[in-house]
């Protein structure tokens, strides 16, 4: 039988080397942490590339209506593209003047725009779920920023043909 004293002992040793590994492991990782965050001047994209990025965005979210989903993200449309959130972002920030969200919220508004004229018998909460917005108080918040009306005098406005709205203006790609 073993003696409770070499037991003591021999567990101390096994957890004080299991810890100076995790401690090694973690130090490695944080080195390797260090090294791959570090771009070279290189490696940041140039005004061209951003504007192939936008180019793309306006592609995809225009044919393939991605915007319906409620749920895209800045990352979905980054791995489709094949870049990163950064340079989806400033593409967006530096031709649109727009975040993320705002720039989806456009292609939203137009899809209403366009669902409202043509149909004009869905409810808000059909509406919303159509075009992709998350609620209909998101909808109704992306209108009255855009617009300055309320979805209910903007649907008016919209089937007695009374208002006008450039939706394509933020989709042009300032030179």
């Amino acid at each position: 039988m073993l003696h409770p004293g070499l037991i003591t002992i021999a567990l101390t040793l096994v957890c004080s080397f299991v810890l100076l590994i995790l401690q090694k492991r973690k130090k490695k990782a944080k080195f390797i942490h260090l090294i791959s965050n570090t771009e070279a001047p290189s490696s940041r994209p140039n005004i061209e590339q951003l504007r192939e990025i936008a180019e793309k965005l306006d592609y995809i979210l225009t044919n393939q209506k991605m915007y319906t989903n409620p749920e895209l993200s800045i990352h979905d449309l980054a791995a489709i593209i094949g870049t990163n959130r950064s340079y989806v972002s400033s593409s967006i920030n530096i031709f649109y003047n727009q975040n993320f969200c705002s720039y989806i919220n456009q292609y939203r508004l137009n899809a209403l725009k366009e669902t409202i004229e043509e149909e004009n018998y869905f409810t808000q909460k059909e509406l919303a779920v159509k075009c992709g917005f998350g609620s209909i108080d998101t909808m109704k918040r992306t209108v009255k920023q855009k617009t300055g009306l309320t979805i209910k005098e903007w649907k008016e406005q919209l089937i007695h043909g009374k208002f006008e709205i450039d939706t394509n203006e933020f989709r042009k790609i300032k030179n």
